[in-house]
């Protein structure tokens, strides 16, 4: 993400009743407060069907006046703003005056993709699942998401500690990695005061291989060519990783600030770092994920 394609945009956070949707609120403020743009609290809601037409009588209640579709409409309505309500207040004063919310009739995941279009980020929670529920969920409105949004997007989970260091963890697979990806990386780094360690996971056979350190000290190398010249200020280490690449990233990401990684897109990775992988990042990474899509380098 550039300063041209993000200035004026705001950071989306999609609100609901949970606690981790609190979380991703006071991620989401402080990340618009960083980065001086306005924070919208989004929430989505789904009517039940009906509801614009007069409804049966409840059983037990003949003779009574029938209830009016309308009026049900209302207090679902009224309940839709109270969670607004809960999480502007989760939201605080990071960022003001510039905090606006917004209530949608509609499936959550189509909202959201809407609300992405004009947006610099797009912020949601997760509730933090056991080692078990991980390995089984493989769905979930942010796996919906991933890949298919113009903007980064960034997962919370509830329950989470704060990082013990200012570090951005950026996955580097072997290939052209998203300009975009990067440039959000080191900018947020630069933002937090804290240094930008670049990661390559190699499959575990790779590491038998004579050139492997040196081929993949280089890939990293190319990735981040130009970008240390840019942002002075920012330290950078790199490491050389083999196994799984979702765990392992998200194990050198596990006291990091943020975990920020890239996506297919449309030019395509040819390694690792493919939207199966982001998917997994979403359920197993403990810490906040940045998953940038190619698209918002301008």
């Amino acid at each position: 993400m550039t300063e041209s394609s993000s200035a004026g945009k705001p950071v989306v956070v999609g609100v609901t009743r949970s606690e981790a949707s609190r979380e991703a609120v006071r991620w989401a403020a402080d990340l618009a407060r960083r980065r001086d743009l306005p924070l919208r609290l989004v929430h989505a809601q789904e009517l039940p069907p009906g509801l614009g037409a007069r409804t049966r009588e409840t059983p037990g209640e003949a003779g009574g006046e029938p209830r009016q579709g309308p009026v049900m409409a209302a207090h679902v309505r009224a309940a839709g703003e109270a969670v607004l309500h809960t999480g502007r207040a989760a939201a605080g004063s990071a960022v003001g005056a510039q905090v606006s919310h917004e209530l949608v009739h509609g499936r959550p995941a189509h909202v959201l993709r809407e609300a992405a279009e004009d947006a610099a980020v797009l912020v949601l929670g997760k509730r933090t699942s056991t080692v078990w529920e991980a390995a089984m969920e493989v769905g979930g409105l942010a796996s919906a998401l991933v890949g298919h949004l113009p903007c980064p997007l960034a997962v919370v989970r509830d329950g989470r500690e704060e990082p013990r260091s200012r570090t951005v963890v950026l996955g580097v697979d072997g290939s052209a990695v998203s300009e975009a990806a990067v440039a959000f990386a080191f900018e947020e780094a630069s933002l937090v005061g804290g240094e930008l360690l670049a990661v390559e996971v190699r499959p575990a056979r790779a590491a038998g291989r004579p050139d492997f350190l040196d081929e993949s000290l280089l890939d990293i190398s190319e990735a981040l060519a130009g970008w240390r010249g840019k942002y002075p200020d920012v330290p950078v280490r790199q490491e050389v990783l083999t196994g799984h690449p979702a765990h392992m990233l998200a194990t050198a990401a596990e006291n990091a600030h943020v975990l920020v990684v890239g996506t297919r897109g449309r030019g395509g990775f040819r390694g690792a770092l493919l939207g199966s992988t982001s998917r997994v990042l979403v359920h197993v990474a403990r810490g906040p994920v940045v998953i940038v899509p190619p698209t918002t380098a301008g």
